[in-house]
This record gives C-alpha cells, sequence and structure tokens, in this order.
C-alpha cells in the first residue's frame, strides 16, 4: 500500500504521493500508477511535496514510469521535488529526461492543450500573478499558460 492522493484535472491524473519512495514501497507505487495508464490516465504529474527520500529503486520506477507514459501517447511530468529529492534527480540525470516544475500548475499548463482550457470537466482554481486573484481554469489566459 501506498500513500496518495489521486486528483484528475481533465485529461490528465495529477498523483500526490504522500511518502518517501524507498525500495519496500516501489512495488506498490509502479502498481498504482501502471492501474492509471491502463485505465487510459496517460497524462500524469506526479506531485512529490511530501517526498523526502527516494531510493535508487524509485529513480528506475519513475524512470520506467516516464517510458510508459510516452509509448501509450502520453507524458509523465514532475512536480514540486524536495531539495533533497531534487538533488538526487540531478545526480541521476533523471533531471535531464523528466520535465520538473516547481508547481503542479506549471506542470499541468505544460500538458493541456488549448481546448482542455474550455472543458467543463476541469476543476479548480489558481492565482494567476498579473490579475491578483484566483481564476477558474476556463478563464485563464491562454496566451499566458502555454509556453
Amino acid at each position: 500500500m501506498i500513500r496518495s492522493i489521486t486528483k484528475n484535472e481533465g485529461q490528465v491524473s495529477v498523483f500526490h504521493l504522500r511518502e518517501n519512495l524507498e525500495a519496500h514501497r516501489t512495488k506498490a507505487f509502479t502498481k498504482k500508477l501502471y492501474e492509471l495508464i491502463d485505465a487510459g490516465r496517460v497524462n500524469l504529474i506526479l506531485e512529490m511535496s511530501h517526498v523526502q527520500n527516494i531510493s535508487l529503486i524509485g529513480m528506475v520506477a519513475i524512470s520506467h514510469l516516464f517510458n510508459r507514459c510516452r509509448q501509450a501517447g502520453g507524458a509523465l511530468k514532475v512536480a514540486h521535488l524536495t531539495d533533497t529529492v531534487q538533488e538526487a534527480f540531478e545526480e541521476s540525470n533523471l533531471i535531464n529526461t523528466i520535465e520538473v516544475y516547481p508547481h503542479v500548475v506549471d506542470a499541468l499548463k505544460s500538458l493541456q492543450s488549448e481546448n482542455l482550457y474550455y472543458t467543463a470537466r476541469f476543476s479548480g482554481s489558481f492565482f494567476v500573478e498579473e490579475k491578483k486573484s484566483f481564476v477558474g481554469w476556463d478563464r485563464l489566459p491562454i496566451g499566458n499558460c502555454i509556453n
């Protein structure tokens, strides 16, 4: 069993990992994410703000998930790394393979096409610096969201 929360944002699933990704948790972690991919949720964001330690096998698992998402026509992005996990990503060179973002909203923006910004299935709102307020996804200015 792995402690996590999964939230769907349109065609993207955000997987909030709530514990360290040590060797003995890797199998449960991989199984849970493979279930998402097998269910057609091939655009994934792995949110890691609660992960303080990661094993080498955990890094390998993330790399395999990245490849599996790509083979299925999707993508895996990582968001909100802690300092120790950031260092592990850099030392393993995984940081040059998988896109890493400081916040989930940045990773979401990178995955969304213009059509998805207007879908009714999008939920939530995010702080827009220019407006100094929270804005729903359906009202995000497209020009400011796509890199």
